[in-house]
């Protein structure tokens, strides 16, 4: 388990397929599933082709492959015509619109980092600034109109920092979604060594993974039927 990692599993599928002359599959992120009280990591596998980050897609992986959870070794590459992943109905994705929360939140820090630079230049003024405003009485001539100093300082400055905010909201972004990844990937060890340790799987961390890979690939049904739990 020391060298264990999603993206060496990855690597170890992609290996795999192009041996098998099966290069018009992409793998999505590994996963788990649960089968005859044993434990897999499982790959579920779809066409290139197939935009999986589209809702409206519903796409059920056509094909799939389980790994040993101890040593990576492929155990089997199914194709799901031959053996399906899905016992009974189809579960859907319940995602309504994972990109509507993400975009939500970009709005909500945007306004919200936006207003304090504002109010920052507006109201915490330097000692400096403040003497040098009063010496010219707050106000400044442009093109033929007197306008506050302050309120044309902040028109200039907010292009600028606007820029500057879209940029640092984007690095919050990879930071929160890449938080997430990292996450996933450790609470999968965890379950893995769980297993080993005593036993038993846990369905209800799970029951998380799974959720977390419905938002992520919100264009694909049947994420619940290949954990199986």
């Amino acid at each position: 388990m020391d060298k264990f990692s999603l993206d060496g599993i990855l690597s170890i599928v992609n290996d795999e397929l192009k041996k098998r002359n099966m290069d018009n599959y992409g793998p999505l992120y590994p996963m788990l599933r649960k089968e005859d009280n044993k434990l897999y990591i499982g790959v579920l596998l779809t066409d290139w082709k197939e935009d999986i980050w589209n809702k409206d897609n519903n796409i059920k992986p056509s094909a799939y492959v389980l790994l040993d959870v101890n040593n990576f070794n492929i155990l089997e590459i199914n194709r799901t015509e031959d053996k399906d992943f899905v016992k009974g109905d189809i579960i859907p994705n319940k995602v309504l619109d994972n990109q509507k929360e993400l975009s939500e939140y970009s709005v909500r820090k945007s306004m919200e980092y936006k207003k304090y630079f504002m109010d920052d230049i507006k109201n915490d003024l330097l000692p400096i600034q403040k003497k040098l405003g009063n010496a010219l009485n707050n106000e400044i001539e442009v093109d033929g109109e007197m306008v506050n100093i302050n309120d044309y300082l902040m028109a200039n400055m907010e292009p600028k920092i606007t820029e500057k905010i879209d940029e640092l909201i984007d690095l919050l972004l990879d930071f929160k979604y890449g938080s997430i990844n990292f996450y996933y990937e450790n609470l999968i060890k965890n379950i893995i060594k769980e297993y080993n340790e005593k036993n038993t799987i846990n369905t209800d961390k799970m029951k998380i993974c799974a959720e977390i890979m419905n938002n992520y690939y919100y264009g694909v049904v049947g994420i619940d039927n290949f954990f199986n739990v």
